[in-house]
């Protein structure tokens, strides 16, 4: 995926309709769509992701978090502008509440998926693709275990380097670190790094209300949400 197509969508309306039925819906959303793309900007609407590790099914590779409850947050944390309470807001609530804004307009959520997975999907299989068997165009790939083996142990190598280095660390709020890595940095460089495995929705870009051929990144920004104050 072109890194200016990355992607996390929180709340898909609908899919696979014509322009000209599309159109209409954003007519009907666009009074409230700077309501509806500023609510990560409001205080206590704001969902933090954690724990970055790929995934993957046999139709793409993403990079999926989960919602953040209190890990690396205390009272005593460098991240002054975040209580650990604040996690009680989480991106299902985020997604909920996103849900029933749009659905107070008038226009039905009809989303692809109903799972409420946190990813940005980093790439999709091409043809062949050594995990569609059930395709008769890649049926000669599906049966390449060889390359489904390779795939899998390579996305699991990664995965323990995440973890390793971005995830939250033990009870004490202390990333772990990799064996190679100096222990001599500073305290307020360390936790810099630490927290650079989550992400606020809404940090450093508001959501961005789009109509169009969202699905590779696409389509127009009709609303670009606030963005969290820093």
């Amino acid at each position: 995926m072109p890194l200016p197509n990355l992607h996390m969508t929180a709340m898909e309306v609908t899919h696979s309709l014509t322009p000209a039925e599309i159109d209409a819906l954003v007519h009907a959303l666009t009074p409230a769509s700077r309501t509806i793309a500023d609510v990560p900007s409001n205080p206590g609407s704001r969902a933090r992701l954690i724990k970055p590790q790929l995934s993957f099914d046999a139709a793409a590779l993403a990079l999926s978090f989960v919602p953040a409850a209190g890990e690396t947050l205390s009272d005593s944390s460098p991240d002054v502008s975040r209580s650990a309470s604040e996690d009680a807001f989480t991106y299902h609530h985020l997604r909920r509440t996103l849900h029933e804004m749009i659905s107070a307009t008038g226009v039905p959520v009809a989303s692809r998926y109903v799972v409420p997975s946190a990813h940005l999907t980093i790439a999709r299989f091409n043809s062949p693709n050594p995990f569609d068997a059930a395709n008769q165009l890649d049926v000669d790939a599906g049966r390449d275990r060889a390359k489904r083996e390779a795939l899998m142990v390579e996305v699991e190598r990664i995965n323990r380097w995440l973890e390793a280095e971005f995830w939250p660390g033990a009870a004490d709020g202390v990333r772990s670190t990799s064996g190679g890595e100096s222990q001599s940095q500073t305290h307020k460089a360390e936790s810099a790094t630490e927290l650079s495995g989550q992400w606020v929705v809404g940090e450093g870009k508001g959501l961005d209300f789009r109509k169009g051929t969202l699905w590779y990144g696409g389509g127009e920004t009709i609303y670009l949400g606030k963005k969290i104050a820093e």
